[in-house]
């Protein structure tokens, strides 16, 4: 695991081995740059701001940040993660599966 950090926010890129990096990044997709600390809207608000309407899936997000869902022949773990105090937390799965969770609410969609 690495930290990368993007516009204030610091992703936890996650691998399985340290050599394997740019493999897990390039698996994993390149580093949202929608999410900022400087803007004053929660993280699921500053996605559907950026990618407009997102569609939700169906699923349990655990607290490691691991997918469950019926539709998914296994559970999924994240390969990106960041907690930006106050707005919620993303994970980020191979093949396009986002995460958003927050107080209130989780919302998983995929972007493709």
């Amino acid at each position: 695991m690495f930290i990368h950090h993007v516009n204030g926010i610091d992703w936890l890129v996650i691998t399985a081995f340290e050599e394997l990096k740019t493999i897990f990044i390039e698996e994993a997709g390149a580093i949202p740059f929608c999410f900022s600390t400087a803007s004053e809207l929660n993280l699921i608000d500053q996605a559907k701001r950026t990618y407009g309407y997102l569609p939700t899936l169906s699923g349990v997000i655990t607290d490691t940040g691991t997918f469950q869902s019926q539709d998914n022949e296994e559970d999924l773990n994240p390969q990106l993660a960041c907690l930006v105090e106050g707005r919620g937390r993303v994970f980020i799965y191979h093949g396009g599966f986002v995460a958003f969770v927050d107080d209130d609410q989780t919302f998983i969609t995929r972007m493709d």
